[in-house]
């Protein structure tokens, strides 16, 4: 019982350790962000920021100690010596606690990603626990490597609580200090000798411990300012790894051959657009009535929940003119983000709000599950008044029976008031909304939206600029153009042609070899360039409409008015449909558009027509609007339709009933152009989109230095480490120094599972913008996730094998040799299988961080190691059944001790039922638990979405 409380006690210390380092990481990268620029403008000192940092963790992590503490240490038997050791036993965990708390901190002020602070935390964690003298005990320690015992908090936490367990009492028939000396090696050399002053010296030292790693942690966030602050780092990929076409599609040219030749072929063929590309056809977009309801509040009576035919009752009710009149004025609509401020009397507030419109005697409900609009019956009378009957209960309405039209070859501007719902009405024309209720129609030269084609004659540009760091501009546009340029059966020549014309275009030239880097951190192209390769990935797939939200958002005037003329050429040029949301515009970044659709609150239209009509329109409803020179004319109409300039005038009413209405509802019935859109819809072959993403997947493991690289040093130090920890043990022939080795060796693999999750869980929105817009399916995604880390791995594994298997001093048979191979493989492909799986099913990094520690701490716990099989209880035994962790160390241990001495044979049956015999049988199971996460994870890529619109 003692002894199995030992490896508990490792546990348990693994465990807190590993929850207080690794969660905290991930808010601290984020927090440091906010620091830097407050500390920039002087908001306070670097001091008085850190002591808030750790008056507000500290709490929180005494109490989880606590939580830990009194949920395990009953449960286990642990020896309560009168009352006192139970809470000698939580104060050691408490500090343990805040000294990982202090650890991470350390990490997070000195390293420049999440992903290398995991990767070396984790490195830390590995190094504490090796020294905190379980095993292999202090004395067992080379001499020169005991110093490592007295710096690691692991070590102290570890021999107060064997101290107090065995300390003033008898195990079995045997003193409990000399038990604990024999058994476990506590306590370690030193002046104090008597367990009083041992229980007092390392809860002091521990306590000390916290304090010198707080310090150090200001000194570094103080640093840390110059290192990683905001700067801008730009970097040139000259050579190396380039992008190629799949072979089997015919000799194509890769990312360095591209720039010579497509420069040759534009000299050649100055006159030639698009390169051999057939011209996008062009796409009138009209919407009609479209509204748009979000749930807010349900109805505190189930039985007041009306159906769903009931809703649709209410929507299509209508009345006369005269019922629009009398009602027009009962409310006032409100916005999604006045909703929170509203007191409880918002749902008479609500109900009170008519909105007038124009309906058709149909209109379609689109459900939160469905992504297209299905055509309903036209109402051949264009002068009946309708109204909208108030939401549901529980309803907020964004939208308000929008009717606009977008042409061919034209640049429309979405403007309004905050919360006016201008972003709204853009996600739900494109389809990028994701919940909420939808009504109306959307048609495409004058035939209702398909969706079989709409992903490819639409193209939507995000306002955050989502793009994977580690690519070219050029190599960017190139895969966007390879994975969505229609026919895919074009030459590949044609199609990089295609794509350096969108860059020439878009005037991206200049930053043609440059890597797109990381905004957050300050790497790569600068804002404006970010917006015009943003629109460039689109315009590569050769759309017939385009969909940008706030492109210009956090640009100056001068980059503003690039963004936007980049815009307005693509529209001229290649014809397209340009609709835009845009957000206090200059006057010449507003003058460069062609029509303007202008929202206010509740999502009510007051002007949509030409921006060079919007004076004449505003002189003709009062003379004392009119736009005056000395104005900005974007400002000027905020201020006079949403503002209190307009004060006075009922600006919806008015636009329904003047002759630019007329005329949108007009062009609405008869668009100037008609006809089903004809498109190539041969999809690209699966291996096809499979081999661009894994070759694009595998470029960006090889330059993101800071995950892969990392790796293989972390490879390298940890497996030398762990060699001269336990060096020449197995020639030696000590058997419990052999498996505490091969113990190591397996926790050295798990260092990937939790540095695999950040890489994969940032580049998620990526991801996300990416399958939305059709440039692949999330199986090609999930499948070349787990297809790139193979070359990786394999190298990963004969480095580890070469340092490891030689200094330990393992048998040096054959098929040992071969074995220990094939199972270090197995566990460097496992664990990172395990860490995709947790990055697809997390919302978040910290979440991530979270189940992954559990997970590899119940995983570490029945490995069979710390607890052996028969003392497990029956209630978890099942998780030892499915540890992976546990079958590979199986896998080691049989080959290396069985199968040479009978003894040794019986021991390992005995002692963990595991035989020499059943070594192949193990690493089947490991392979069929490897190849069951890696199917689990691509199938929870295709099936689990943390995106939200």
């Amino acid at each position: 019982g003692t002894q199995v409380r030992g490896g508990y006690v490792l546990t348990l210390i693994f465990l807190s350790f590993l929850n207080s380092c690794m969660a905290p990481l991930d808010d601290l990268f984020a927090d440091r962000l906010t620091f830097y620029i407050h500390r920039k403008a002087s908001f306070y000192r670097t001091v008085s920021y850190y002591i808030s940092q750790i008056l507000c963790s500290w709490p929180v992590a005494v109490c989880e100690a606590f939580l830990l503490c009194v949920l395990s240490f009953f449960a286990v038997g642990m020896s309560n010596n009168g009352g006192w050791a139970f809470f000698y036993f939580c104060l050691l965990f408490m500090l343990l606690t805040i000294n990982g708390t202090a650890v991470s901190r350390c990490l997070a002020y000195s390293l420049p990603t999440p992903d290398m602070a995991q990767s070396l935390g984790t490195a830390a964690l590995l190094l504490f626990v090796l020294s905190a003298c379980y095993s292999p005990q202090y004395l067992e320690l080379p001499a020169w490597l005991r110093w490592l015992a007295w710096v690691s908090p692991c070590a102290y936490c570890y021999e107060g609580v064997i101290v107090a367990e065995t300390a003033w009492r008898t195990v079995g028939e045997i003193d409990g200090q000399v038990y604990a000396q024999e058994a476990f090696g506590i306590p370690r050399p030193s002046p104090i000798s008597t367990p009083g002053g041992v229980l007092a010296f390392d809860a002091c030292i521990l306590l000390l411990l916290t304090f010198v790693f707080e310090i150090l942690g200001c000194f570094l966030l103080h640093q840390s300012q110059k290192w990683y602050g905001p700067t801008t780092l730009r970097y040139q990929v000259e050579s190396g790894q380039q992008l190629s076409s799949p072979p089997w599609k015919g000799k194509g040219v890769n990312t360095t051959e591209a720039q010579a030749w497509s420069a040759i072929y534009m000299d050649n063929n100055p006159d030639e657009d698009t390169s051999g590309v057939p011209s996008a056809p062009p796409a009138h977009l009209t919407s009609k009535d479209i509204v748009y309801e979000v749930d807010v509040d349900p109805p505190a009576d189930e039985g007041e929940k009306e159906d769903g035919n009931e809703t649709e009752r209410r929507f299509l009710e209508a009345t006369t003119d005269d019922d629009i009149d009398n009602e027009s004025s009962s409310g006032t609509p409100i916005t999604a983000r006045e909703y929170g401020q509203q007191p409880f009397y918002f749902e008479r507030v609500l109900a009170e709000l008519i909105i007038t419109k124009q309906l058709g005697d149909s209109a379609l409900r689109i459900s939160s599950t469905q992504s297209s609009a299905k055509s309903t019956s036209q109402d051949a009378s264009m002068q009946l008044q309708t109204k909208l009957a108030p939401p549901a209960p529980g309803r907020l309405r964004l939208l308000s029976g929008i009717t606009a039209s977008f042409e061919p070859g034209t640049l429309n501007a979405l403007m309004g008031e905050s919360g006016a719902g201008k972003t709204t009405l853009l996600d739900v024309i494109a389809g990028y909304k994701t919940d909420g209720h939808q009504f109306g129609d959307i048609k495409v030269n004058g035939l209702p939206k398909n969706d079989k084609i709409w992903r490819s004659i639409a193209g939507y540009c995000e306002q955050t600029d989502l793009h994977n760091p580690s690519m070219t501009v050029r190599e960017s546009l190139i895969f966007a153009a390879r994975m969505r340029l229609r026919p895919f059966s074009l030459d590949d020549n044609k199609k990089v042609a295609f794509a350096t014309k969108i860059m020439t275009l878009l005037e991206l030239d200049e930053f043609a070899d440059m890597l797109v880097g990381d905004e957050a951190s300050g790497e790569g192209l600068p804002k404006h360039a970010r917006k015009r390769l943003t629109v460039g990935v689109e315009l590569a797939a050769n759309p017939s409409i385009l969909f940008a939200d706030e492109p210009t958002s956090g640009l100056d005037s001068l980059s503003a008015a690039m963004v936007v003329s980049s815009l307005k050429k693509a529209a001229k040029v290649q014809g397209l449909t340009v609709v835009c949301t845009i957000h206090q515009p200059s006057r010449e970044v507003f003058l460069a558009f062609d029509n303007l659709l202008l929202l206010k609150k509740g999502g009510l239209c007051v002007y949509n027509g030409p921006i060079a009509s919007l004076n004449d329109y505003l002189f003709t409803a009062d003379n004392k609007y009119a736009i005056t020179k000395d104005v900005n004319p974007a400002d000027h109409a905020l201020v006079v339709f949403c503002g209190p300039l307009g004060v006075g005038t009922d600006w919806v009413e008015l636009y329904n009933e003047s002759s630019m209405c007329k005329k949108i509802k007009e062009t609405v019935q008869s668009p100037s152009e008609t006809g089903e859109i004809s498109i190539d819809l041969t999809p690209q072959s699966f291996a096809s989109e499979l081999y661009l993403v894994l070759q694009r997947q595998v470029i960006s493991h090889w330059r993101t230095t800071t995950y892969m690289a990392l790796r293989f040093w972390w490879t390298i130090i940890a497996c030398i480490l762990v060699g001269l920890v336990y060096f020449r043990s197995g020639t030696d022939g000590n058997v419990t120094q052999t498996v505490g080795a091969l113990f190591f060796y397996v926790n050295i693999a798990t260092v990937p599972l939790l540095s695999a999750m950040v890489p994969l869980i940032t580049e998620r929105s990526v991801f996300y913008r990416e399958t939305l817009s059709g440039t692949y399916t999330r199986v090609v995604y999930g499948a070349a996730v787990q297809l790139a880390e193979i070359p990786f791995n394999l190298g990963f594994s004969l480095v580890s094998f070469v340092i490891f298997y030689f200094m330990v001093g393992l048998r040096m048979d054959g098929e040992q040799i071969i074995y220990f191979i094939m199972m270090a493989l197995a566990s460097y492909w496992v664990l990172p299988a395990f860490g995709q799986l947790l990055a697809f099913v997390s919302p978040n990094v910290g979440a991530a961080v979270g189940v992954g520690s559990l997970l590899l701490t119940l995983f570490t716990l029945t490995m069979g190691f710390l607890i052996t099989p028969k003392d497990i209880p029956p209630w978890y035994i099942w998780i030892y059944w499915i540890n992976p962790l546990r079958y590979i160390l199986q896998g080691f241990v049989v080959s290396e001790i069985g199968g040479t001495d009978p003894k040794a044979d019986d021991a390992l049956d005995s002692n963990f039922s595991w035989s020499y015999d059943d070594r192949w049988w193990y690493c089947y199971v490991v392979t069929v638990i490897f190849g069951a996460a890696s199917f689990i994870s691509i199938m929870l890529a295709t099936r689990i979405s943390w995106l939200k619109r």
